[in-house]
């Protein structure tokens, strides 16, 4: 995928030795395949050690293939060092195979994008710029596109956070990359509905079939709230209501 976006100066901060931390000058813009070598040593760096649960890794060819001309990959440089990576599919056959796997019809795939991974250099995790990375992507694919398309797993909550507030709804939950668990999220930048948030169904993280029976009904689920018995889920309609369905009684997030 080619664009018209420049390179963009960002200070974010750097978390370095002895509790400390500075803020650093970066650049974030579009790599290309000469940065092939950068973005494999990243992605494997930041995968070592996770869970299979947490984090799928990308095989090296799956890696360099973001960087050509069936993906996008976004990058945040440091001085002379890779800190950030964040990726995504464009390709129209990748993308139509990808969202089957998803469970999500061929309707979808018309201008949708989806994310491949999003790895941070251990110096800058947690200083927001996974925000930042995503914001400048969409801004590159929202020339193209009409929506984008993650899947988070249940057990990444930091992660199910972070994708819940750049403005993603969950739309299915579904076994993949070879039978693990995963949240199918998506981002429609020009939205036909509106999500209602009265009137909410409240769903405790666990309980995965009653959030696919609200997700069959209609439902998305658009935030994750913290309770006495754990983690819930909100959900809300999309689409129309009628005058009965604007005043439902909500769910209770039980222990």
């Amino acid at each position: 995928m080619t664009c018209s976006v420049c390179d963009m100066k960002m200070f974010v901060r750097r978390n370095i030795h002895g509790g400390r931390s500075i803020m650093a000058p970066c650049t974030i813009g579009v790599l290309s395949p000469a940065d092939g070598d950068a973005a494999v040593k990243l992605h494997n760096a930041a995968a070592h050690g996770l869970s299979r649960d947490i984090f799928a890794p990308s095989t090296e060819e799956e890696v360099l293939r973001f960087l050509g001309k069936e993906g996008l990959a976004v990058g945040v440089r440091f001085e002379d060092r890779l800190v950030c990576l964040r990726t995504l599919k464009t390709g129209a056959k990748w993308v139509e195979d990808t969202l089957s796997e998803f469970g999500l019809g061929p309707d979808t795939a018309a201008r949708t994008a989806i994310t491949g991974f999003c790895v941070v250099d251990k110096e800058f995790r947690g200083n927001n710029i996974q925000f930042l990375s995503q914001y400048y992507a969409e801004n590159i694919i929202a020339q193209t596109f009409d929506s984008i398309v993650t899947t988070v797993s249940p057990k990444n909550i930091f992660s199910l956070q972070n994708v819940l507030a750049c403005g993603f709804y969950i739309v299915n939950i579904k076994r993949v990359y070879g039978e693990l668990m995963r949240y199918v999220l998506k981002k429609d930048f020009y939205p036909k509905h509106p999500v209602w948030t009265h009137g909410h169904l409240r769903i405790p993280i666990r309980k995965i079939e009653e959030q696919q029976q609200a997700i069959a009904a209609g439902n998305v689920g658009y935030k994750i709230i913290r309770r006495l018995g754990g983690f819930c889920i909100l959900y809300g309609y999309l689409g129309q209501k009628t005058e009965e369905q604007q005043n439902p009684n909500p769910t209770l997030c039980l222990p």
